[in-house]
């Protein structure tokens, strides 16, 4: 099957309010949508909180784009090595974003030609897998506000959920205090820094959290950091997880042969796509460590379900205002879907509306 042409595109969403760290912050989405005979596959990646889509677009029409056509649409790994090689000496930047939606998009079209969910394609193990509740936990929301929200995960069939820290220690503890409080100890919790901490800080902090019992403490330093992750992982009982910022499989290595990471979450589009994230799930079954991959619920319950290491996906609904699909959830677990390839669609009104490229 010969690729033939490849539209590409970029929509501007806005961030969910409940976890958004600034009024105006949204995600910018650039699309792929490959051809080939007939059948066409839709990839895409997202950029957060910064305008740069249309530099990612220009790289996959200008660079990507013309490198594939031609090429046998169902090798989706031979197309991401030749783009790799291609694009190696730019370093891991908007290259990966670019080399991910044509990734993705390839999965996607594979997985439909050969009559398989995305997850079957990979190597579906599981048919249910668990989900935590992220995305209405922002920083700025009050401590009323955060309670309210935590409970409405639990309502709505989850039974974990994931709260941000990062800004202030004392209210910190107090915000998962409350939290802790309201939901009981049957829920389990989880906390993120996003990076904003000092190892000195967030030994403190995560000193104070252990008598919360949490699931874990996401990124709690800088994720370039590594020697700081391992004295964490060694000092806190907590365990310590990230990865959403690293840019390849062989970025993740040290931290899991060194015990920094507990459990990785890559994010698809940084590492390129598909192709890469399989490769890091290999390296945490291989080394007992879990997979929790970040952010992007409709994709990642397809990975997630291919592999034996995996904890759990991130619940964060930030696409689903967009499309026409939704995940099936009941007591802790989403259902993976059997439509053919990744099943994601755009509803016609949002690409109508929030199309900038």
């Amino acid at each position: 099957m010969k690729i033939e042409r490849v539209d590409t595109w970029v929509l501007r969403l806005p961030f969910i309010r409940t976890s958004a760290d600034f009024d105006g912050a949204h995600h910018e989405i650039i699309g792929a949508t490959v051809h080939a005979d007939g059948v066409s596959g839709m990839g895409y990646s997202f950029i957060t909180d910064t305008a740069g889509g249309v530099a990612v677009k220009a790289m996959l029409d200008t660079l990507l784009v013309p490198q594939i056509i031609g090429c046998d649409a169902l090798e989706a790994e031979k197309i991401w090595a030749k783009l790799e090689s291609l694009t190696h000496r730019m370093g891991t930047g908007i290259n990966r974003f670019a080399m991910a939606s044509i990734d993705i998009a390839l999965w996607d079209l594979r997985a439909k030609v050969n009559g398989n969910s995305l997850a079957r394609e990979i190597g579906q193990i599981y048919h249910e897998v668990p989900v935590y509740g992220s995305g209405k936990a922002g920083n700025r929301l009050s401590v009323s506000e955060l309670v309210r929200l935590s409970e409405e995960y639990i309502d709505e069939g989850f039974n974990a959920v994931k709260l941000r820290v990062g800004r202030d220690i004392d209210q910190d503890v107090s915000r998962v205090a409350a939290v802790r409080e309201a939901l009981g100890n049957d829920v389990g919790i989880m906390v993120d820094a996003n990076e904003r901490l000092s190892y000195s800080q967030a030994l403190n902090l995560g000193t104070k959290l252990q008598a919360y019992d949490l699931l874990w403490f996401e990124e709690p330093v800088d994720y370039m950091d590594r020697q700081s992750h391992v004295k964490l992982a060694q000092q806190l009982s907590v365990p310590i997880v990230g990865g959403e910022h690293h840019c390849s499989a062989v970025g993740f290595v040290d931290y899991v042969t060194t015990g920094a990471f507990a459990v990785l979450q890559p994010n698809v589009c940084m590492v390129g796509g598909i192709t890469e994230v399989v490769r890091i799930m290999r390296l945490a079954e291989l080394h007992g460590v879990g997979f929790a991959p970040h952010l992007m619920t409709d994709l990642n319950i397809h990975l997630a379900a291919a592999t034996q290491s995996s904890v759990y996906v991130e619940y964060f609904p930030w696409l689903e205002p967009y499309t026409h699909n939704r995940l099936e959830i009941s007591n802790g677990k989403a259902k993976v879907p059997t439509s053919l390839g990744h099943g994601i669609e755009l509803t016609e009104q949002s690409m109508r509306e929030y199309r900038i490229a």
